[in-house]
């Protein structure tokens, strides 16, 4: 099974649960803003290991596009779900707004990466429903903004989800999928983020 990971593109996902782990580690342990830094580049690199995949098509061995799929599926779901869900946790334990929110997120976020593994892209290389994707540069941005949220930090996020939830499920909204030159363009922009909330996490424990 190790064999299928001398794929490029499947190596390039196993690194993305690599930094997801440590960004789920991080999380845990107090530091959700260094947890989303690192998780931001779960994200970018999502994008590179299918911009990879596309252009090895003609070369990648039997079977390692179709393990790549389910592999590269498994590592959208930590990233984009579970990961937004345990921030939600940890920053608003023990209220209904917390599992309600929580509950949404992963019951849609099941279902939206259901439709997509069984559907993938419109003709138009486009996502049916907003792709689960977009919630960790979303959390990111948030926790970036935090001071500007003050008390209702939990609340923004909470929303934040359940609106995402209802996007991740509607049929109505077509999204374009980051391919070609949007790719670096992402990757530089996560760079940034994550950077940013490094040097935000830094400055927090100085200050304390």
């Amino acid at each position: 099974m190790l064999g299928y990971l001398l794929d490029y593109a499947n190596a390039i996902t196993a690194l993305g649960y690599i930094f997801a782990t440590l960004g789920l580690f991080l999380a845990l342990n107090g530091e959700i803003e260094l947890g989303l830094a690192a998780m931001l580049w779960t994200w970018f690199l999502d994008h590179w290991d299918g911009h990879i995949a596309r252009k090895t098509i003609d070369s990648r061995r039997s079977g390692m596009a179709e393990f790549g799929k389910s592999f590269d599926g498994f590592c959208d779901f930590i990233h984009g779900v579970v990961f937004p869900a345990i921030v939600l946790m940890i920053v608003a334990p023990a209220t209904l707004l917390s599992l309600f929110a929580s509950a949404a997120i992963i019951v849609a976020g099941a279902i939206r990466l259901s439709y997509f593994e069984t559907f993938g892209l419109t003709a138009g290389a486009q996502f049916v429903g907003a792709p689960i994707s977009w919630n960790t540069p979303l959390l990111a941005l948030i926790v970036l903004f935090q001071p500007i949220f003050d008390n209702t930090f939990h609340i923004v996020i909470a929303t934040a989800l359940i609106v995402m939830s209802l996007l991740h499920v509607t049929t109505a909204v077509r999204v374009p999928a980051i391919r070609g030159a949007a790719v670096p363009i992402a990757t530089v922009l996560a760079v940034l983020v994550s950077i940013a909330l490094a040097v935000s996490a830094y400055i927090s424990v100085a200050r304390d």
